[in-house]
């Protein structure tokens, strides 16, 4: 049935169509054509809503031509009435946002996935209502935020911890935009670079044996912080000074992480990578210029494959 009921619709709409248009390029209805376009438009998606329920309120995929066009309809009519907003193309977004909304309330289990095209559709929404009374900074904000309440939903109905993440991150990047405006822009990447590493350090507090991983984003993401804090804050040493200590603070940073991954969880990779960073915290320090003693890091890196494949196997 809902084949049939498919291809009967799409039928009537070709036909139409194409008909409107023969009769165009024939030189007919162009007096009147915006209105023809409008009345079409609204009667596809009242055939198309018609159709829908015919067919079944589970089809919900019929709703994207009876939701695009009503916008469409919209969106014409506004234009032939010399509307010259941004906002007049909002409908169409509304438009397409509505299947997923209807997808989702369906089969909350099984369309899950529909609210996050709901979110995007929503931020467009927005975006093309408020474009001219808003600076493009509070539009960027609202980005993040809308899709922080988006994967936040995802998270509250589904319990994925990826979720919970990308709600996170998503929040403490709208802060960005906003920050940027104030007087202290560089705060901004500051709070981003804090605000990132924490659910990593929850994640990792959590259960440490099973996430180890954790400590390493949330590791190196503190150490950015932390230089991103040295050489902007006001009090510390020009940017223009001599590079040597930021760099010799970030190999370190890194040293520890993954000192942490070797001494706390037994991973003997990260040995190499403890030993390789603190080689080059120290040599940042006293020697500065990490382009002319490179190749030493590569042969200490050598050495200690060769003690590692030649050395006596333990029982």
């Amino acid at each position: 049935m809902n084949t049939k009921f498919s291809n009967l619709f799409w039928g009537i709409l070709l036909v139409t169509a194409g008909g409107i248009a023969l009769a165009q390029t024939q030189g007919y209805l162009n007096n009147i054509l915006p209105m023809i376009w409008v009345t079409v438009f609204a009667a596809i998606s009242i055939i198309a809503l018609v159709f829908y329920f015919l067919s079944g309120i589970q089809n919900w995929g019929m709703l994207f031509p009876a939701g695009i066009f009503g916008g469409l309809a919209l969106i014409v009519s506004m234009a032939t009435n010399n509307v010259d907003n941004p906002a007049m193309a909002a409908p169409l977004f509304v438009g397409i946002g509505l299947p997923f909304v209807v997808a989702y309330f369906l089969d909350r289990a099984k369309n899950w996935w529909a609210v996050i095209p709901t979110g995007v559709m929503a931020f467009l929404t927005f975006v093309l209502l408020a474009a001219e009374n808003l600076g493009g900074e509070v539009i960027g904000s609202a980005l993040f935020f809308i899709l922080a309440a988006t994967f936040g939903f995802v998270y509250a109905t589904r319990r994925a911890l990826w979720a919970a993440i990308v709600t996170y991150v998503m929040f403490v990047m709208g802060f960005m935009p906003l920050i940027a405006m104030s007087t202290r822009p560089e705060l901004a990447g500051i709070v981003m670079l804090f605000g990132i590493a924490l659910p990593f350090f929850i994640i990792y507090f959590r259960a440490p044996d099973e996430r180890f991983w954790a400590i390493i984003p949330a590791g190196i993401l503190t150490t950015t912080g932390l230089l991103t804090a040295f050489v902007l804050l006001p009090g510390l040493p020009d940017p223009a000074y001599d590079d040597r200590i930021p760099n010799a603070i970030l190999y370190a940073g890194i040293a520890i992480t993954f000192a942490v991954v070797w001494l706390r969880h037994h991973k003997r990779w990260a040995l190499l990578l403890t030993v390789l960073a603190a080689i080059m915290a120290v040599v940042n320090t006293f020697l500065g210029d990490l382009q002319q003693y490179w190749p030493v890091l590569v042969v200490l890196a050598g050495f200690y494959l060769l003690y590692s494949a030649l050395r006596p196997k333990t029982a």
